[in-house]
């Protein structure tokens, strides 16, 4: 009984039920789809984005990839293009080196070889024109001979041995058409009172400059350094008179005056022997003569001497720096036959033009050291004579004769 009334009040509440509870639950359906629908279109849009973006980057990545090897290949290309480009550029060169290369100068160290011999060979002539050295018993003159190795006399006859030296070889054109006596023709007028005597070489005005020697220029030369340095020096007393404490004295102070005036002697000595053959100069003048446009340059500026087969080393020197600057035929072969390097010429020809300048400086220097001797020279003589002459009246004073 109980069961049949909960049927019926529950069909009575299913009948009475209202019919918007079923729209409630569409409207609910409805929009649960909708949301369903716009998470869903939302989520493929972002994941097409994404997809998008991943494609995009793998694209870029790739091309950027693709760009690297291809810089990577054409950097390549680059470096064996250059590297073959060397390649060929040094197998040039060495065959233009190989076809161009300058033969030996068989003269390039000729004279290197031969400067010790050469002036160990000056040094000995040099010392050997010392009062008692020695160097002037070879001079033709008999007057100059007895000037430059006796006892020095007193200064009368040191003048007059002054003005036979001058009269016997060296008068000049005034003094022959004055008619001065003892005066004959000279080639060499002046050869004692000149400074080119110890320079380039005594002889006619307007010779060629000269460097090495002959016998009767180094005659001039020692004359000419005689009369400009000492040309009558403290004379020599006698043993008697040197015993004497007066003498002593005499001698001490003439000695104090050789010593200063030997200084001054020194640099004209050097010179006039750094002009003078030195044994083995011919075999020097062989080697030179071997290259050819060497043997041009020494027919064309070889003094007298040389071409005879003897060489100073003044002229050695010379040499050696002009056959480069100074020398046409050098600068023919090395336009002719040099590398293509042009930079390496240019410093081989400044190379040779540095060494002409050092030559005309050493020139210069050696007329500076001349003049700078004859001051000495003077200055010895105005300080030093005076006592030096009072004390000979002294000593030739004394008893002792």
């Amino acid at each position: 009984m109980k069961r049949k009334k909960l049927f019926a009040l529950t069909a009575v509440a299913a009948a009475t039920a209202s019919p918007s509870a079923y729209a409630v639950c569409d409207s609910c359906v409805v929009a649960a789809v909708q949301a369903a629908s716009t998470m869903i279109t939302t989520t493929i849009t972002t994941t097409s984005g994404t997809i998008t973006n991943a494609i995009n980057l793998l694209s870029t990545n790739v091309a950027n990839v693709g760009s690297k090897i291809s810089d990577a290949v054409v950097q390549s290309a680059n470096q064996q293009r250059e590297i073959q480009i060397e390649t060929q550029r040094r197998a040039e060169k060495e065959r233009v080196e190989r076809e161009t290369e300058l033969p030996i100068d068989p003269c390039s160290n000729s004279s290197g070889n031969y400067a010790s011999q050469a002036t160990v060979a000056t040094g000995g002539k040099s010392s050997g024109y010392k009062r008692g050295g020695g160097g002037g018993s070879s001079v033709s003159s008999p007057v100059l001979g007895k000037a430059l190795n006796d006892p020095f006399p007193s200064p009368e006859v040191a003048r007059r041995q002054s003005h036979a030296i001058h009269t016997a070889k060296y008068c000049n054109a005034v003094e022959q058409r004055l008619g001065y006596a003892g005066c004959g023709g000279s080639s060499m007028p002046d050869g004692d009172a000149n400074v080119e005597s110890i320079l380039t070489g005594a002889g006619m005005p307007g010779k060629d400059p000269e460097l090495t020697f002959s016998t009767e220029q180094e005659e001039a030369a020692r004359a000419y350094a005689r009369l400009s340095l000492d040309p009558h020096p403290p004379q020599n007393i006698t043993k008697a008179e040197a015993a004497t404490e007066q003498g002593k004295s005499y001698i001490a102070l003439q000695k104090m005056y050789q010593a200063n005036m030997s200084a001054a002697e020194k640099i004209q000595f050097d010179l006039i022997a750094s002009r003078m053959p030195f044994p083995g100069s011919n075999r020097l003048i062989q080697e030179i003569k071997k290259a050819d446009h060497a043997a041009k340059y020494f027919d064309m500026t070889a003094s007298k001497q040389a071409k005879n087969g003897s060489m100073s080393l003044a002229e050695m020197m010379d040499f050696e720096s002009g056959r480069r600057f100074r020398n046409p035929y050098w600068v023919v072969a090395m336009a002719a036959e040099a590398s293509p390097e042009k930079l390496q010429r240019e410093m081989i020809f400044m190379q040779a033009y540095s060494n002409e300048l050092q030559l005309q400086n050493l020139r210069m220097m050696e007329k500076v050291g001349v003049a700078l001797g004859q001051l000495l020279a003077a200055q010895t003589r105005t300080e030093m004579r005076p006592s030096i002459e009072a004390q000979l009246l002294r000593a030739q004073s004394t008893n002792a004769r």
